[in-house]
């Protein structure tokens, strides 16, 4: 079944037109989401952990976690719980 436009009758449904993928943004998208994900993993396995802990233990730049754990907050897949040395400490949030 074929469904037309009638507002734009040059339209193509998604699903007629060949999905292109641009290899140079799909890798770009994987290395965030690794990244995203080794921050998290370091964070469940010590529970709590402030920039400069998560940078030193996977190895990321302080300033690229600290972009991406504020991204994670205001996901809310990441929360502030405290302070410890002049540092925000942050942990998983529930849910």
């Amino acid at each position: 079944m074929v469904v037309s436009c009638s507002l734009h009758p040059k339209m193509k449904l998604m699903s007629e037109e060949k999905r292109k993928v641009d290899k140079a943004k799909a890798k770009v998208m994987a290395e965030h989401t690794k990244k995203q994900r080794l921050i998290l993993k370091e964070i469940e396995n010590k529970k709590s952990a402030t920039i400069p802990e998560i940078s030193e233990a996977t190895g990321l730049q302080e300033s690229d976690v600290f972009k991406r754990v504020t991204a994670l907050t205001q996901f809310r897949k990441v929360k502030v719980v405290g302070e410890k040395e002049g540092y925000l400490v942050y942990a998983l949030a529930k849910g």
